[in-house]
């Protein structure tokens, strides 16, 4: 039997960007021949109908799942299907991906060989050779540069060039020795978060060049409030070394 991987898809006001996006990810499943491939949902009670396009794909696909529940923001999201997929699903490999198709689903079985070939971690670099952002605007292409320096530096995360990449494959059992209590819970810090505590718990890590396309359907979810949670969770970081391996 195959083991299990699973895309965690979390969303708020995205039924037009998953309509197109779930066939993209379940189109991949051939392709990866040692896992069977999932799509967990969750939806934080998006007012414009996501849950419900949602539903439809679920009455022909077994393998497409739906959480729902109130919004606490993108890390609180990512807990409850990162839980479900190993509690319910009992997952192997986790992805983290955007719904909003600016992370090319075509990538996932490439991720998921990385991890296979015996890298815990593997991370969708927008900056290092061979990645772009051809549609991101200079003042978000600068806050990620230096959110990646201020992790580096503060945080101890060993040479990396994309730490605030939302496109990643995890192994499970790595992320199974993580200890979430003390991560940043309600907003993007989470994935940085997230991140310095795989590489605490002996991540391998590799990165591989993505090109971050442009969104297009639907507003970024990214605010004032989300910037300011990242630099305060750098102080919870900043004391503790870290010490891994990189790709």
């Amino acid at each position: 039997m195959k083991k299990v991987a699973c895309v965690v898809l979390p969303t708020y006001n995205e039924a037009e960007n998953v309509r197109v996006v779930i066939p993209h990810i379940l189109e991949q499943a051939s392709r990866i021949l040692t896992h069977e491939l999932h799509v967990v949902v969750v939806d934080d009670n998006s007012p414009d109908g996501t849950a419900a396009v949602v539903r439809t794909f679920m009455a022909t696909f077994s393998n497409v799942h739906l959480l729902t529940g109130e919004k606490h923001g993108l890390g609180a999201a990512y807990e409850r299907g990162m839980a479900y997929s190993l509690s319910a699903l009992h997952a192997d490999l986790i992805f983290e991906m955007d719904a909003d198709l600016q992370h090319d689903p075509s990538l996932l079985p490439l991720f998921a060989a990385l991890a296979n070939y015996g890298f815990s971690v593997v991370i969708g670099s927008r900056f290092i050779y061979g990645g772009s952002t051809p549609h991101f605007p200079l003042r978000r292409r600068f806050l990620s540069l230096i959110g990646t320096w201020l992790l580096s530096t503060l945080g101890g995360l060993p040479a990396l060039t994309d730490c605030t990449s939302g496109y990643r494959c995890i192994k499970a059992d790595v992320f199974a020795k993580c200890d979430l209590t003390g991560l940043a819970h309600t907003g993007y810090s989470f994935q940085s978060s997230l991140l310095c505590e795989l590489i605490r718990n002996g991540a391998r890590v590799i990165e591989v060049p993505i090109q971050f396309q442009e969104r297009r359907r639907g507003k970024s979810k990214l605010q004032f409030r989300d910037q300011m949670e990242f630099l305060i969770n750098l102080f919870r970081l900043r004391h503790k070394r870290i010490d891994a391996p990189v790709g």
